[in-house]
């Protein structure tokens, strides 16, 4: 090897550390600043730092606990409105993305084109006649009401008939309808775990956007004794974090190992 080629090979090794160095104190930086908030929300639990609390856990935790009581109810009503909606939507948006691609109807394509155009729709346009439908039934301070709209949502449609057109086969419904199998049976056995790392995304999106949602949950609910968490002004910062952290660390598994199978069948 010539002396040449040592050079550009130690030159080249050189820039390469040198670009590792610089990525890893650039993505070093970036974790500081998105943690430090959590951090600093963890060390100060609303007044009662862990130092109290280790310290004289008997008095200080049930202090804590007393202290913010007021918000079991909020915190109730916050995961009925949750769960209950994310639910209804991933099972309705995917039953409604199935019945797009898999079937040939007439009018297909401009349902579909309909579910587009709905979402380019603001949610602030869409709120303004359903508050004046729920004023006409006096359903306002019902928690249903919050639960409805998000039965299926077109941007959940969109996303899961996407993933289908990528990962669906007729010949799965075949063989489900020859064995026997209803088109009901069909979909939610063989149809919905396909389904599982879509379902999963979709379920931290919705959560996250049900959890902290004051705009409709504060025109709908009036009463203030109907408030979820999120339209509570209060420091309870670990409570509003905690539940969809809880969520994403057990979806994010179903993400990965649809990942890792996904490229393992390629």
């Amino acid at each position: 090897m010539s002396e040449n080629q040592i050079t550009t090979q130690t030159m080249l090794r050189k820039r390469d550390r040198n670009l590792k160095i610089t990525t890893y104190a650039v993505l070093a930086i970036l974790i500081l600043i998105i943690l430090y908030p959590l951090v600093m929300m963890v060390i100060d639990l609303e007044g009662e730092t862990w130092t109290k609390i280790i310290a004289d856990p008997a008095k200080r935790i049930p202090k804590y606990f007393k202290n913010h009581a007021y918000l079991v109810g909020p915190f109730m009503r916050s995961m009925i409105v949750s769960v209950t909606s994310v639910t209804l939507n991933i099972y309705f948006s995917s039953l409604t993305a199935y019945a797009i691609t898999a079937y040939e109807w007439k009018l297909k394509t401009v349902f579909n084109n309909v579910i587009v155009g709905f979402m380019m729709l603001p949610t602030t346009i869409s709120v303004i006649g359903y508050y004046q439908l729920v004023w006409k039934f006096h359903m306002t301070n019902n928690i249903v009401m919050l639960i409805l709209p998000a039965i299926a949502t077109p941007l959940t449609v969109f996303f899961m008939k996407l993933y289908l057109q990528a990962t669906f086969s007729m010949e799965i419904v075949e063989s489900g309808r020859i064995a026997g199998a209803s088109e009901f049976r069909i979909f939610n056995q063989l149809v919905l775990p396909m389904l599982k790392p879509a379902i999963a995304t979709q379920v931290i999106f919705l959560f996250v956007s049900s959890w902290y949602d004051v705009y409709v949950p504060s025109i709908i609910l009036i009463d203030g004794d109907c408030a979820t968490l999120a339209m509570t002004y209060s420091d309870t910062n670990l409570l509003r974090i905690g539940i969809p952290l809880i969520v994403y660390f057990i979806c994010s598994r179903f993400i990965v190992e649809g990942v890792a199978l996904g490229s393992v069948k390629k």
